[in-house]
Order: structure tokens, then C-alpha cells, then sequence
């Protein structure tokens, strides 16, 4: 069996939001040593055995000294005089800051980073009729649970966190990275609203939503509808 990709790599997860947590998540899956501290007398929240699944748990102040990482995982954008003080990082590592809203986002800065996620669904639209067919079908809208913008943001902050250790490689040189949850959640949403003129068909994002070629509106209906009563 080959070796996992991240095997030697070690990550400290200082983050207490989704988004952070399920990074760290992603690069202990692939072979990373990642540590997060935790107090013995915690109880186990609903879902920490499964964010913290494969990795290794130290006493709280246990992370104090990041000197030994390849990566850092915290929450803020580590601005002067704000709760989120800032981080100092070694010239080789790679440090991801997870933030409500990009750095210099005069409408969402005041954002926490943890801040809730129904309120970010609504900042970016997803509480909206985003169903590609729902209006046509007469179905009301949908109100998601799911955790749409810290888990794009998740994602992101990965292949960023990824793309920034392979540039070490070359240089020696780590890097700073912001994963915004803001920004993740526009990111799932806008395929639905992506239009683009000029690129080859075989290049052309897919289109989601609207009516099959060769039907009608009403011919669609009718289709969904019996489907509906079998």
C-alpha cells in the first residue's frame, strides 16, 4: 500500500469553526499529523468524533509552541486590537486564518469568525428561491440546514493549504492564506447564476436548472407530476 500524501506533514488546529476543523479533518484523512487540544474533563460534543477522527488530542496550551509546524489552523484575521490576536509564523510555514468575511470588507468585516451560519446563508443568498426549477415547478423555497458556507470554505482552505506546500517545495517559502466563509458560500451558489459568452461548448460550464432541450414547460410539469404520483 503507498504512503498517504500528507505523511510527515504536522498541523496544529487552533480553530473552533467548522470550516477550520474540517480541514484539519482532510489533512489528517491523507496522512497528516494534526493535533487540537483538548481539556480531559470536555464532553464530547454531537459531532467531534467525527471531526476529530484521526487525530492526536494534547492539554489545553499544548499548541503554544507552533516553532515544529508545517501548518496552522486559526480563526481571524488577526487584525491589531481585535479579539483574534495576531499569529506569528515562521518564514516556512503555511498559516490559514478562517474569517467571516475577507480582510477589508467594509459591509462584513465586523463579522466573527464563527459567527452564525443562518446569517451567513442569508448575507449570500442561499435563503432565496436558488432551486433551478423550483419556480417552475411551483415549489416553495428551501431552507437549508447544511452548512454551506463553512464547508466551501472548508475546501477551499484546503487546496489552498495543499497548493501552498507544494510552492514550499520549490522556494522554502510558506505562505498566509484566508479561507472566508462569505466567500465559500457565494462559491456554491454561483454556478446557479453563472453566464458566459464566447467559450468553446466542450469548455462551457454545465448549465443547472431549466427545461430539458425538446420540452415544453408544461410538458415538463406534466412529467414531474406523474412521476410525483408513481
Amino acid at each position: 500500500m503507498g504512503q498517504l500524501p500528507y505523511r510527515d506533514i504536522r498541523v496544529l488546529e487552533k480553530s473552533r469553526t467548522l470550516t477550520g476543523r474540517l480541514v484539519g479533518l482532510l489533512f489528517a484523512d491523507q496522512g497528516a499529523d494534526v493535533f487540537i487540544e483538548r481539556a480531559l474533563s470536555t464532553t464530547p460534543g454531537e459531532h467531534d468524533a467525527y471531526l476529530d477522527r484521526n487525530k492526536t488530542a494534547v492539554p489545553p496550551g499544548g499548541l503554544d509552541d507552533s516553532t515544529s509546524a508545517d501548518v496552522i489552523i486559526v480563526d481571524g484575521a488577526g487584525s491589531p486590537g481585535s479579539a483574534d490576536a495576531p499569529v506569528a509564523r515562521t518564514s516556512s510555514q503555511v498559516l490559514l486564518r478562517v474569517t467571516a468575511a475577507l480582510p477589508g470588507d467594509t459591509a462584513y468585516g465586523h463579522l466573527a469568525a464563527d459567527c452564525s451560519e443562518d446569517l451567513l446563508n442569508a448575507l449570500v443568498g442561499i435563503f432565496t428561491d436558488m432551486a433551478g426549477l423550483g419556480r417552475l415547478l411551483g415549489r416553495p423555497v428551501i431552507y437549508t440546514p447544511l452548512p454551506i458556507c463553512s464547508v466551501y470554505a472548508a475546501v477551499h482552505g484546503a487546496i489552498a493549504v495543499a497548493a501552498a506546500l507544494v510552492a514550499r517545495e520549490r522556494s522554502g517559502h510558506g505562505r498566509e492564506i484566508i479561507a472566508s466563509r462569505l466567500a465559500g458560500g457565494l462559491s456554491a451558489i454561483g454556478a446557479l447564476t453563472l453566464t458566459s459568452q464566447g467559450i468553446p461548448e466542450h469548455l462551457a460550464p454545465t448549465r443547472l436548472g431549466g427545461v430539458p432541450k425538446g420540452l415544453t414547460v408544461e410538458a415538463f410539469r406534466d412529467i414531474v407530476a406523474e412521476a410525483a404520483r408513481d
